[in-house]
């Protein structure tokens, strides 16, 4: 009955990647280098971004960085 139970995957494009289809290459390279600086707390960067007009906020941030974790 169960032999073929798998989770479900996303059919929505994230976040992150909606923000990144807006910016040219050398700004994809320095969110996604800001993004798995762990220098940054999640809210910090969140509000930098902000202050810069790109809006992700700080649970996103998280999230991203907890799927993203060392693979």
């Amino acid at each position: 009955m169960l032999e073929n139970l798998e989770p479900l995957k996303p059919n929505r494009i994230s976040r992150i990647d909606e923000v990144m289809e807006t910016l040219d290459a050398k700004d994809q390279k320095i969110l996604l280098d800001a993004l798995n600086n762990r220098q940054w707390s999640a809210h910090g960067l969140s509000n930098a971004l902000k202050a810069r007009g790109l809006m992700l906020s700080g649970s996103t941030i998280k999230r991203y960085r907890d799927v993203n974790r060392e693979k």
